[in-house]
């Protein structure tokens, strides 16, 4: 009985020494899952020093009554602080998500049940001002 809690004792070692070097989180520390819809230049806190703030979108997809070489991307482009550092990411219909080590094991997707924006709007001056187009996205916990 004595090896084998030595070899649970070395065990659970490790994985202490793990989560403090490598950032690695206890369940207890993980960011909730979520869903979260936000605005252009809005920005979430999720935890003490760690906000998300939603910069904007682009837009390269072809208007849908034009004809086009290429087809062009949807991408939403984000801004991760970490106290002081700034991290910027995107996230890309039918891409994978985003898992930095801030969010403590938890990946951001975009919502796949949220319909985008009508193709082709960037630019467009359809309302007055700029456009904008709000995203949602899920927060999973690993």
């Amino acid at each position: 009985m004595r090896p084998l809690l030595r070899v649970f004792t070395l065990a659970a070692s490790v994985a202490c020494l793990g989560s403090l070097l490598g950032g690695c989180a206890t369940t207890h520390d993980r960011l909730p899952e979520a869903r979260y819809t936000m605005t252009e230049r809005q920005t979430l806190p999720l935890a003490e020093r760690l906000s998300i703030t939603y910069e904007g979108a682009e837009d390269s997809r072809c208007p849908d009554n034009a004809r086009c070489i290429w087809p062009g991307r949807l991408s939403y482009r984000f801004t991760m602080r970490i106290g002081s550092v700034a991290q910027a990411f995107y996230l890309v219909p039918g891409q994978p998500g985003y898992m930095p080590p801030a969010l403590r094991g938890s990946r951001i997707e975009l919502d796949h049940l949220t319909p985008p924006p009508p193709r082709g709007m960037a630019g467009t001056a359809v309302a007055p001002g700029p456009v904008m187009y709000p995203v949602t996205f899920n927060m999973y916990a690993q």
